[in-house]
């Protein structure tokens, strides 16, 4: 039978849990920004049983929103309060590389979209820029390679 820590079963984790980097923290320490309503024993469960971290120490902390004011109606209103994780680990923690979003998500369809929307509330048959120009070169070239 498995260990369990806390009480949360996970199956398929509908549960986000965002690597805040810290430098303050030292090499077998991780933090995260997690929901409101896990605990520590679930952020345990969690790491263990999704990612298989030997996690020893697990301290939470959750930070009032901070004070904004509405520049509509001019009244002070607080943000959303946010939960920080401090996880140790039996081993050294190593922080995932940096993700290119222009070649790992589409980035550059994304960006040449909102240019052409752009240049189309400007008027009828806009020339496309030069920067617009080399993203299309671009994208041409991509599915080129790709066929």
């Amino acid at each position: 039978m498995a260990q369990r820590f806390g009480s949360l079963r996970v199956y398929f984790p509908n549960l986000v849990f965002k690597i805040i980097p810290d430098a303050r923290l030292s090499k077998n320490q991780a933090a995260f920004r997690v929901p409101l309503n896990v605990n520590k024993l679930d952020v345990k469960d969690y790491l263990t049983h999704i990612y298989n971290v030997n996690v020893t120490d697990v301290r939470t902390a959750v930070f009032p929103g901070k004070l904004t004011v509405n520049r509509y109606t001019g009244q002070k209103e607080r943000t959303s309060r946010t939960k920080k994780a401090i996880v140790t680990t039996k081993e050294e923690f190593e922080y995932p590389p940096e993700v290119d979003v222009d070649q790992d998500f589409g980035g550059m369809e994304v960006k040449y979209e909102q240019m052409r929307r752009a240049n189309k509330l400007k008027g009828w048959r806009i020339r496309p820029s030069q920067e617009m120009a080399g993203i299309r070169r671009k994208l041409q070239e991509k599915h080129e390679k790709s066929k």
